[in-house]
């Protein structure tokens, strides 16, 4: 079944992928069925972010089979940031269904969201139920999810992942805020959009490898908490007020027990360690201010996030417009549209 490219489309599901050739066949197929039996308009929109193995050759015979299938192909890899945000303005789609590529989401699931998403909601989440991932994943996800929670003040149900159904305009909104290091789940929250959630199975690999190692996923903490609040740069400075009282404290305490006890100043092992412990303490408190200026730099860079090598069953005419867009000089308040 196939439907005019120019026709209007009432959900788009967007899966960004990258490396993932044992998968995207199945995860087509699968989607594909599922969205034909839910009977509205549809599209699916696959960004490739730079694959090294057979997935672009794979994603152009889907897309020569099936005039429904878009495909958005990177010139290299830029980083799942970049290609969600790709998805987010590329969408036709009044309603955006995001899933990964490794089809531990299951598109058959996707009509629970679509359901939940008639009560009112702006965005529904899948919540994993029986998750299969690694234990330093798990981790990591909590970590995160506690950073959001204490540092940024940013309220998540649990065990929420990128499976979910959000409203185009919600999509469109986050998709065009000015900033390069997006973390758009925090971005939704910031939107105030009406968030509703579902639980969904959450299956074992299909194929591969998972991309994310513990460092990556420690890194993706860190930045998710310096790009969304200046809050360690608080902490730095109450570290330095306490380390500043502790000093005085314990210079009045020597001068003290020299007047009235006559003891001498003891311990060069102490002087050392308190040395090296001030020493390590403005070493990372420098590292900190350097991440935020670091981004600063980088944002006023204004470089494009991405850079596009090929587009399949993309309009001629919407070449241009979406050339335009892949340059990141969107105006807040631009229109309304996908996520």
């Amino acid at each position: 079944m196939s439907q005019p490219a120019d026709s209007p489309v009432t959900y788009s599901v967007v899966v960004p992928v990258f490396n993932e050739e044992g998968n995207v066949e199945a995860l087509a197929s699968r989607i594909l069925a599922t969205m034909d039996h839910l009977g509205a308009p549809f599209e699916l929109l696959f960004v490739d972010d730079g694959s090294r193995d057979r997935t672009p050759e794979l994603l152009r015979e889907l897309a020569a089979a099936d005039a429904r299938i878009r495909v958005l192909r990177f010139t290299r890899n830029y980083g799942q940031e970049a290609a969600v945000e790709a998805l987010y303005l590329n969408a036709r789609g009044r309603w955006l269904i995001q899933m990964d590529g490794d089809l531990q989401h299951a598109p058959e699931e996707i009509p629970r969201l679509v359901a939940k998403k008639d009560e009112g909601f702006d965005v529904v989440y899948g919540v994993r139920r029986g998750r299969h991932d690694p234990l330093f994943r798990v981790a990591a996800s909590r970590l995160m999810q506690w950073s959001m929670r204490s540092v940024m003040e940013i309220e998540l149900p649990e065990d929420v992942s990128t499976f979910r159904l959000m409203s185009a305009r919600v999509a469109r909104l986050v998709a065009a805020l000015p900033e390069r290091r997006k973390f758009f789940s925090a971005l939704i929250v910031w939107s105030g959009a009406r968030i509703g959630t579902v639980q969904v199975t959450h299956a074992p690999r299909h194929a591969g490898a998972t991309h994310y190692k513990f460092s990556k996923l420690l890194n993706h903490t860190f930045d998710l908490i310096v790009g969304f609040s200046s809050k360690p740069l608080r902490y730095i400075g109450t570290l330095g007020i306490a380390f500043a009282l502790l000093g005085f404290g314990m210079g009045v305490w020597v001068i003290l027990r020299k007047l009235l006890w006559d003891y001498g100043v003891m311990g060069w092992p102490s002087l050392f360690a308190a040395v090296v412990i001030l020493g390590g303490m403005q070493l990372v408190a420098t590292s900190v201010i350097g991440e935020y200026i670091a981004r600063i730099y980088v944002q006023a860079q204004d470089r494009p996030l991405y850079n596009v090598a090929e587009r399949l069953n993309f309009e001629a005419a919407a070449n241009e417009d979406q050339m335009q867009r892949s340059s990141h000089r969107l105006k807040l308040g631009g229109g309304g549209g996908a996520e």
